[in-house]
């Protein structure tokens, strides 16, 4: 049944998605995450301990943004998670006081909370609809969606994120979607950054690329879905203005 269903992939990749064989389309933009699980009853020392360390980053003009989040829904709840966007992977050979940063983040912030991981992905410009990030627009909200994929399934999700990406411009008014590629961090697989403004979003579209596909009658694609994803897992987060740094351009 198995070795069928991926013969019928095949046929159906082959002739529904001609673009299969084309390689990324990337600007250069980066997303570096970083997860802390802030030390029990020390989230409010945290918090201000992370002030303290961008305000160190503003204090040396470090030109590169900084957004931060708390994980408000999904396994990982109370984490906090910091990131820069939209940067090319050069911009991090050349950033502020390497040594510094370090040591100031020991102190302000690694002193108070458990690192989680950190990864790097690549802007998948081609497959998104919106860069809010990248624009330095962030949304009072983001639903997170992670990807893992099975061994030799890139292209084949990459099909499917065409198609998904053809089904939301047809659709219309629609929040943004955010693509990215897992570079260094991890197995195989994709970051799905959905743009929320608050809950009530969730009521005209609940997003996730399953309700995508469905609506738009791409039965072909779900099966190729179904086949090419080893675990997905979805996440809200709560962005904090107090705990970012954005750098005029």
């Amino acid at each position: 049944m198995r070795v069928a269903t991926v013969l019928l992939l095949g046929l159906l990749l082959a002739t529904s998605t001609p673009a299969l064989a084309a390689g990324p389309v990337s600007d250069g933009a980066v997303a570096h995450l970083f997860g802390y699980f802030p030390k029990p009853g020390l989230r409010a020392e945290f918090d201000a301990g992370y002030r303290r360390h961008l305000q160190w980053h503003r204090d040396r003009r470090d030109p590169l943004p900084w957004y931060g989040w708390y994980v408000t829904s999904g396994k990982r709840a109370g984490m906090f998670v910091n990131g820069s966007f939209g940067a090319p992977f050069a911009a991090f050979d050349a950033r502020v006081d390497p040594a510094g940063d370090a040591a100031d983040g020991a102190r302000n912030v690694t002193a108070f909370a458990e690192p989680a991981f950190r990864a790097s992905y690549r802007l998948r410009r081609e497959f998104s609809t919106g860069f809010p990030l990248e624009r330095r627009e962030p949304t009072h909200q983001v639903q997170v969606f992670h990807y893992r994929l099975v061994p030799g399934a890139v292209r084949h999700f990459e099909a499917v994120l065409r198609g998904a990406r053809a089904a939301l411009g047809a659709q219309g008014d629609t929040p943004a979607y955010t693509w990215y590629e897992l570079v260094v961090g991890g197995a195989p697989g994709y970051l799905l950054m959905i743009a929320r403004e608050g809950w009530a979003g969730y009521d005209a579209h609940a997003g996730g690329l399953e309700g995508v596909l469905a609506a738009a009658g791409r039965d072909d694609l779900l099966e190729a879905l179904s086949v090419s994803v080893a675990a997905v897992e979805s996440e809200d987060w709560s962005y904090r203005a107090d705990l970012s740094s954005i750098p005029p351009r």
